[in-house]
């Protein structure tokens, strides 16, 4: 088995994807990785800080500063779940509606760039490995901070 690290080129490849977002989106006060919230919650209008933090896998600190940032920036607004005044409910301002357009187009974008010279079954199984990568280092992540 190759021992190089695979993290190595997995934080290569975010940061060169999220440079190459950060410059489809500029003009837009849009920081770096944000665009993941904004999409998530385009696609799940009303969802919680909490089930946000569970869809992108990230945790609940760093989306609640996203979130604020965001809110500042006037892409989100929170509204109190009625069901549980605790809770609050996320969703897309007009600001935030009109730039997921924009996002989805960068998106789309990148998966064209990473797929280049890949066949679609090999890129399903690529993503298929990550997933499962993924699914594994949040497990054990997950496992460490709760002991």
């Amino acid at each position: 088995m190759n021992k190089e690290s695979l993290g190595k080129y997995i934080s290569a490849i975010y940061r060169n994807s999220q440079s190459i977002i950060n410059k489809k989106l500029e003009g837009y006060d849009i920081g770096s990785g944000q665009y993941d919230f904004l999409y998530v919650i385009s696609t799940n209008e009303g969802i919680s800080q909490k089930e946000l933090s569970n869809i992108l896998k990230i945790g609940k600190a760093t989306t609640a500063k996203a979130v604020k940032s965001l809110m500042k920036s006037g892409y989100v607004k929170r509204e109190r779940d009625e069901k549980d005044k605790r809770f609050y409910k996320l969703y897309l301002t007009e600001k935030g509606k009109e730039i997921v357009p924009k996002i989805e187009s960068s998106f789309k974008f990148m998966i064209g760039v990473f797929s280049e010279g890949f066949s679609d079954e090999e890129y399903e199984n690529i993503l298929q490995s990550l997933k499962e990568i993924l699914d594994t280092v949040h497990r054990v992540n997950n496992e460490l901070h709760n002991e």
